[in-house]
């Protein structure tokens, strides 16, 4: 039994030259990172006009198959999945589906690093212990100079009786351990912050804020459903969740609906309303607050006349 190589056979095999297959000459520019072919040669007049859609076909065709014949010539990796073809570098600079990722945000250190010029220096992960003699991790497993692992410890003068110093080193441990958790459950929620700009807010979970606090995120959650291509008409809803309401669509009445007879019944309506005897002034109401204007003109300038006189307290000269 014969051993056949395929590349042998793909190097004579008809797609290593195009010009079998294809009438047309080679004037391309390729692009084959891209798995792109550019054809800017001239389009025959006669036979595009005698038939458009058959001249395009066979066009592309030849086009194709060129492209084709080319990436059949590429250099060829065999993995284990399959036998692959080597793609040169793209010369067609092709937008970005999506936007650049956006930089991480900066923690109260680094911001405070960044501002004071300072440096983090490279740290060697192995220390020297002095009581092991030997080389060891500065942190994890079998650590160097690891306080807690010692069978014994020194008395203090401030000790109380009766206290475990090694379950005390182990709690004061787990406080460091709580208090970091907390600084970094601080600079996430400050970077948060910083990211957001003026969107973001500290909440606040007290029970005068409680109301508040629930009309904001329903507020948010029903933005959240709007912000879709679709203003979330075709989202999947949830379980018990409130449907959107339906917003009232604008339309002008009577335009382009075709039916001349009610064009024709809404324009007399409407002259009827601009010619119409009875005067949408309502007289009577005018009467009546014009009379009871001059009313109280009349009362302001006879208390005023009075007061002027010397009125009701003006006192009587003794004889």
């Amino acid at each position: 039994m014969t051993v056949v190589n395929a590349s042998d056979i793909l190097d004579n095999n008809k797609f290593a030259n195009a010009g079998h297959l294809v009438d047309k000459s080679d004037t391309l520019i390729y692009d084959l990172g891209n798995l792109c072919a550019f054809d800017h040669s001239s389009i025959n007049i006669v036979s595009y006009k005698a038939n458009a859609k058959e001249y395009i076909d066979n066009l592309a065709t030849e086009n194709v198959q060129l492209l084709v014949s080319r990436l059949f010539q590429l250099p060829l990796k065999t993995i284990d999945e399959g036998t692959l073809a080597l793609l040169p570098k793209c010369t067609t600079p092709i937008p970005r589906e999506r936007a650049l990722p956006e930089s991480k945000p900066k923690t109260r250190w680094e911001a405070f690093a960044e501002i004071k010029g300072i440096k983090k220096k490279k740290k060697s992960r192995m220390e020297w212990d002095k009581k092991e003699e030997e080389f060891r991790p500065t942190y994890g497993y079998k650590r160097a100079n690891d306080e807690t692992a010692v069978w014994e410890m020194n008395a203090k003068p401030t000790d109380k009786v009766g206290d475990d110093p090694f379950q005390k080193m182990i709690d004061e441990k787990n406080d460091k351990l709580s208090k970091q958790k907390q600084r970094e459950q601080r600079n996430f929620d400050e970077s948060s912050m910083r990211q957001m700009g003026s969107v973001g807010k500290s909440l606040d979970f007290s029970k005068d804020k409680r109301a508040q606090l629930k009309s904001d995120l329903d507020h948010t959650f029903d933005v959240a459903k709007l912000a879709t291509a679709s203003l979330g008409k075709f989202d999947k809803q949830v379980e018990n969740e409130k449907a959107l309401p339906k917003r009232g669509k604008k339309k002008l009445a009577g335009l382009g609906a075709g039916d001349v007879s009610q064009e024709s019944e809404n324009a007399t309506k409407l002259v009827d309303r601009m010619f119409k005897k009875e005067n949408v002034l309502n007289v009577d109401k005018a009467v009546r607050q014009h009379v009871k204007a001059e009313e109280k003109q009349n009362y302001i300038k006879k208390r005023s006349g009075s007061f002027s006189k010397g009125g009701p307290n003006k006192k009587s000269k003794s004889k």
